[in-house]
């Protein structure tokens, strides 16, 4: 039987999973965060709202309510998503097992089994909403509002793919055989049948049949280390899959993923100052310094991203990462006023970008080249997006720049 592919590139999911644990601050941080004006997860009016989807690993439905309980506490994500789904993924014994740092081999699913099938769950449970769906952790944090505009003109860059994430920014600390590997906190094709057949079908299964050789395997790296294996002289499996499905898999660098200490967070500016010179503004930033993050923005509301994250660090970062507002972002060229880019008016699109560089290094702001400040006269008064970048724009001439 031939399946029939779905060519639905819109961002229809927005999946979180999460611990049983989690039920209680870090969640609500969490949604607390997404419900202020400063990363809200949408701005326009004609935006396709995303559905939330929040799966956890097993719990009871008390738990669940409570998890919507947390969620309707913040009437603003109303306006934000279509509606909310909270569902336990049922996981019980070793497949709900999660060792950071395992000592022998005692499950028989692995070391990593409850993410690992919490994720292939979330999959699933996420085909019923068609499109795409990103899948963001509670320690993934949006750099600015409009995070699901952002995250659309990310899809509308890749179309074709089934797996749009971000390779790891950092050095260290990862294998050699994955350390290519897309993060798991990226965007899939959930309402393809053809990506469902292969998540069941190709990805689980070999995923389990690796976890043989290596205990400790996650989803997220399975391919890297299938294509560490793939040899074209011996024209084993792994080539063959890799021949068959790699095009399928894309690296895009709208995450930031690092595994810096907290006191060393200014990596993360780094890597977005890097990729917004190449016309790449990222979405997120992910790592375990965002856990600490999150209250320091809610506990200084008027903090910009940059702003709590020298509060994490203790000092005030350098800031001295030249802005490099591109006209050619991702991919897509200027034109007239009436140019479409990736869904969005060329010129909010761009704003968009610029707003964000401008509250990562306020005193850059004299950089900005007039083609920003033409888009801004050009998109007028009623955007929401203009509105964010005039605040940005007088947040960066307040502080220090001209």
């Amino acid at each position: 039987m031939t399946l029939q592919r779905s060519f639905d590139t819109t961002l229809r999911c927005v999946a979180l999973p999460i611990v049983a644990s989690d039920i209680g601050k870090a969640l609500e941080e969490l949604l607390v965060l997404w419900a202020d004006p400063r990363f809200a997860p949408v701005l326009n009016n004609s935006t396709v709202r995303p559905h939330l989807l929040i799966v956890v690993n097993n719990a009871p439905d008390a738990d669940l309510e409570e998890a919507r309980a947390l969620y309707e506490a913040q009437p603003e994500l109303a306006s934000n998503f279509a509606g909310v789904t909270v569902r336990s993924a049922d996981l019980h014994g070793d497949m709900d097992r999660y060792e950071r740092k395992p000592r022998e081999r005692v499950g028989t699913f692995g070391a990593r089994a409850g993410p690992n099938f919490q994720f292939f769950k979330t999959m699933e449970m996420a085909a019923a909403f068609g499109g795409f769906t990103l899948q963001i952790e509670l320690d993934c944090l949006p750099v600015q509002a409009g995070w699901v505009e952002a995250t659309q003109r990310v899809i509308d860059g890749h179309a074709s793919a089934w797996v749009i994430g971000s390779v790891y920014a950092g050095s260290g600390e990862l294998k050699r055989d994955s350390q290519t590997h897309l993060n798991g906190n990226a965007l899939y094709r959930t309402g393809d049948p053809l990506f469902q057949s292969f998540a069941a079908e190709v990805w689980l299964p070999r995923l389990l049949l690796r976890i043989k050789e290596d205990y400790t395997l996650p989803y997220d790296c399975w391919w890297a280390l299938e294509r560490s294996k793939a040899s074209a002289l011996e024209a084993n499996e792994a080539w063959h899959l890799f021949q068959v499905f790699d095009s399928f898999m894309h690296s895009d660098p709208f995450i930031v993923n690092l595994l810096c200490k907290s006191t060393d967070s200014e990596s993360y500016f780094k890597v977005f100052d890097t990729f917004c010179r190449l016309g790449q503004t990222p979405v997120f930033f992910h790592g375990a310094a965002m856990n600490r993050l999150r209250r320091i923005l809610i506990d200084h509301p008027t903090d910009t991203i940059r702003q709590s994250m020298d509060r994490l660090t203790g000092q005030r970062g350098s800031h001295h990462g030249a802005i490099d507002f591109k006209v050619k972002q991702r991919g897509i060229a200027p034109g007239g006023q009436d140019d479409q880019f990736q869904g969005l008016p060329f010129g909010e699109a761009l704003l968009s970008a610029a707003t964000a560089q401008l509250l990562a290094y306020p005193g850059q702001v004299g950089t900005m080249p007039p083609d920003v400040l033409r888009s801004r006269e050009i998109v007028g008064n009623a955007s929401p997006i203009a509105r964010q970048f005039d605040r940005a724009l007088a947040f960066a001439r307040r502080s220090g720049g001209p």
